[in-house]
């Protein structure tokens, strides 16, 4: 490098500088920019490195988004699969349950096995009341129950499924 750097550049490469990490060529370059270079040099001498953010904190975040991501989508995937109990693609329910199991495991671990049940029951009543209310012609309501529980343990069957695929794939160590 021939020592004329932007102050972009300078800026970019300055924390490399300070932390050791930069070629000697680089840090030469930084240098030859600081001593022409006012804007740059009260930079470099009174910089302070930002805080590391909290990671705890971070990762609490996340979690709490990525659960309620979780909810939203599995809310969704109920209401769409009891939807469709009416349906002639009801069969669909059969791969539609086990891979919302599934996903709600990935969130939830094994509490995912409390929270799907009600969940499923909840919003099948839901539909439920809903044909009804709209004047449609809904199944009896005994018959939309043994769709829930059918729904249920299919759901349940994809919690234990993503389980034992987590169990056998984790790294040991």
């Amino acid at each position: 490098m021939n020592g004329d750097i932007g102050c972009e550049i300078c800026r970019d490469l300055l924390p490399l500088v300070e932390d050791g990490v930069a070629s000697e060529e680089s840090c030469t370059a930084v240098q030859a920019h600081l001593e022409r270079c006012p804007a740059c040099r009260a930079l470099a001498n009174g910089a302070v490195p930002p805080p590391a953010p909290d990671g705890e904190a971070l990762l609490r975040r996340m979690r709490r988004t990525l659960r309620l991501l979780a909810l939203v989508v599995l809310l969704a995937g109920a209401l769409f699969g009891v939807g469709l109990s009416g349906s002639m693609n009801m069969f669909y329910n059969s791969l539609l349950m086990p891979a919302m199991g599934a996903a709600a495991y990935c969130v939830w671990r094994w509490k995912s096995a409390a929270v799907l049940p009600p969940l499923l029951a909840g919003m099948s009543l839901i539909c439920w009341l809903l044909r009804w209310g709209w004047g449609l012609e809904p199944e009896p309501l005994p018959g939309y129950l043994i769709w829930a529980a059918i729904y249920c343990v299919l759901a349940l069957v994809g919690v234990v499924i993503a389980g034992l695929f987590h169990f056998a794939l984790k790294k040991e160590g």
